[in-house]
C-alpha cells in the first residue's frame, strides 16, 4: 500500500512542479515571441491552474499525509519544512496567482497586448511564480535527502 500511495505523491509531484515549470518557460516565451497571445495564455492559466495544479496540489499533500503516518513523523523538520512550504505555495496559488492570472487576462483583453497595467501584473506573477519555484527546488530536495531521518 504504501509504494502506491507514494507512487500517487511522485505522480502528483511531477504534474505539480513540472507543470509550473513549464508553465513559467512558455510565458517567457510568449511574452518574448507573440505577446498578442498573452491574453489567451492568462487565460490558459487560469483554467489549468484550477483544474489541474489545485487537485495535484491537494493529492500531494494528502498522500504526503498518509505516507509520514504511515513510516515517518509530523516532528521530523524536514516533513514541517515541506508541509509549510507547500502550504506557502498553496496560500500563493489560490490568493495571488489565479486571481491575478484573471485580472491580466482581463487588462490584456481590455487594453490590448501592449497593456501597461497587463504586463505590470505579469511582471509580477511571473516573479512570484519563480519564487514558487524555488521553493519546490528546496522540497522536492529535502523529499530526496531526507536530512535528519
Amino acid at each position: 500500500m504504501y509504494e502506491l500511495v507514494l507512487y500517487a505523491h511522485i505522480v502528483s509531484a511531477v504534474v505539480w512542479v513540472g507543470g509550473a515549470i513549464y508553465v513559467q518557460l512558455l510565458a517567457i516565451r510568449v511574452s518574448r515571441l507573440d505577446p498578442a497571445e498573452m491574453p489567451r495564455l492568462a487565460r490558459h492559466f487560469e483554467a489549468i491552474g484550477f483544474r489541474v495544479f489545485a487537485p495535484a496540489a491537494g493529492l500531494l499533500l494528502v498522500t504526503g499525509a498518509v505516507m509520514t503516518a504511515q513510516a515517518w513523523s509530523f516532528g521530523q523538520l524536514w516533513i514541517a519544512v515541506s508541509i509549510g512550504l507547500w502550504v506557502l505555495s498553496a496560500v500563493a496559488g489560490a490568493a495571488y496567482l489565479a486571481p491575478r492570472s484573471k485580472q491580466a487576462a482581463e487588462l490584456f483583453e481590455a487594453e490590448g497586448p501592449a497593456s501597461v497595467a497587463g504586463w505590470r501584473v505579469t511582471g509580477r506573477m511571473f516573479l512570484v511564480s519563480r519564487l514558487e519555484l524555488v521553493s519546490f527546488a528546496i522540497i522536492v530536495a529535502l523529499m530526496v535527502f531526507k536530512p535528519g531521518a
